[in-house]
């Protein structure tokens, strides 16, 4: 029987979990399809004003997330006590569903979906969101191979924070405990969480199953903090010992001993991932980004922030073009003070830019460069002098008839001045 949460027709049933039910659904108001996610209902004893604030205030940062992997949030409301949240249809199967019905995948195609994942969240932890539930249900293949990382904000909304009610079963905690990290179970979670849910998700993939499944909630939190993970050698013998050694790392108890960060990861994973075929020439950039960079350079951060943000909400915009926009408004918000902020997104651009571009290409020289920069800013010249030796090496093999010491080569002998 069809039903309707405000202007929004529900066809079908997508799918279901412990945080809610995802329906297909038209938007009368839009005439376009649309996937409705209905919240749980809440565990007994829940102040559904403090549950919608929650709600309303990760529906808000999660709304501002603008990436290729993660499904646009068009819309959210309460309807008869039921909150929703309105995001893009994507087509295509749940790894759950694939590794169901495919079993384990190959060591390329593991890594490949495991970087594009980790992509993703370098770009939502360079925003300052951390996702909390990551696990293959969240992870979805669209037909034409891309990967889609869902629900971002829900395990965030829903878990309280010091003296809120808790809004799942009694006792219980956001995140699906098989892929959760030690730390979450006792209440603190950061972005090395999501990097070891990445790493469950990994080990699964390569093996049909992730490292623990067997037990209670209570056990399997016990053996997620305190058991040795079992060795994935023992359940798949072909998997190089590079990537075993980085599922290994992923899974460590402690946050501080997984990899620094997921950009880190993607860089990592790209040795497995599979080789592309030799792309054809790229399109021309979009020329408003050169009309952009000139008031930037002109001493105008402000106001070519501005503009750079209304050309990322161009629709159709090239996934490159939104890159290089990314990239200018960090260096916008890094003159305008805030470099912290602007180093953190230039890292998370990076990311995307080597898989999509190629680590040669002068845009991702240009973004290290500028993050180089940065870092010379926040007082880490230890870090920007190894970055700017090993630009200076790439740029020399790039442009070797350049005349003169190199932009890096260049600044890297004023540091070693300053120091």
């Amino acid at each position: 029987m069809r039903r309707s949460l405000g202007r929004y027709e529900l066809t079908r049933e997508l799918g279901r979990g412990g945080m809610g039910v995802v329906w297909a659904a038209y938007d009368a108001a839009r005439g376009r399809d649309v996937a409705v996610k209905v919240l749980a209902p809440r565990g007994r004893g829940a102040e559904p004003s403090t549950l919608e604030r929650r709600f309303l205030r990760e529906t808000r940062l999660t709304s501002r997330l603008n990436h290729h992997g993660i499904p646009a949030v068009h819309d959210h409301g309460s309807q008869d006590g039921e909150l929703y949240l309105v995001m893009d249809l994507v087509p295509g199967r749940a790894l759950d569903s694939v590794l169901k019905s495919d079993g384990p995948l190959t060591v390329e195609q593991a890594a490949d979906i495991t970087r594009r994942a980790a992509e993703v969240l370098a770009y939502a932890h360079g925003q300052g969101v951390v996702h909390r539930d990551l696990k293959p249900s969240n992870l979805m293949m669209t037909p034409d191979g891309e990967i889609k990382v869902l629900d971002f904000g829900v395990a965030a909304a829903l878990e309280p924070e010091p003296g809120e009610t808790r809004f799942t079963a009694p006792n219980a905690t956001p995140g699906t405990v098989i892929y959760m990290a030690p730390e979450q179970a006792v209440g603190r979670t950061v972005p090395a969480s999501d990097l070891y849910s990445l790493g469950c998700v990994l080990y699964e993939l390569l093996t049909g199953a992730p490292p623990f499944t067997d037990g209670s909630q209570f056990v399997l939190y016990h053996r997620h903090a305190t058991e040795p993970v079992p060795p994935l050698t023992d359940r798949r013998s072909d998997v190089p010992d590079g990537l075993r050694a980085l599922v290994e790392r992923l899974l460590e108890k402690k946050p501080e001993d997984r990899p620094a960060s997921a950009v880190e990861v993607a860089a990592l994973l790209a040795a497995w991932t599979p080789r592309r075929a030799p792309a054809s020439p790229a399109p021309p950039a979009h020329p408003r980004l050169t009309e952009i960079a000139a008031v930037r350079r002109s001493g105008r951060p402000a106001r070519a922030l501005e503009e750079y943000e209304q050309l990322m909400a161009t629709p159709s915009l090239a996934h490159a073009d939104l890159l290089a926009a990314r990239a200018g408004a960090a260096l916008c918000t890094g003159a305008l003070g805030n470099t912290r902020e602007a180093l953190n997104e230039l890292k998370s651009v990076l990311a995307e830019q080597r898989s999509l571009l190629g680590p040669g290409d002068p845009a991702v020289l240009d973004t290290r460069y500028e993050i180089a920069v940065l870092l010379v800013r926040t007082g880490e010249r230890h870090a920007a002098a190894e970055l700017l030796r090993r630009l200076a090496e790439e740029e020399d093999r790039v442009l070797p008839d350049e005349s003169g010491p190199g932009r890096s080569r260049a600044l890297l002998a004023r540091l070693r001045r300053m120091t």
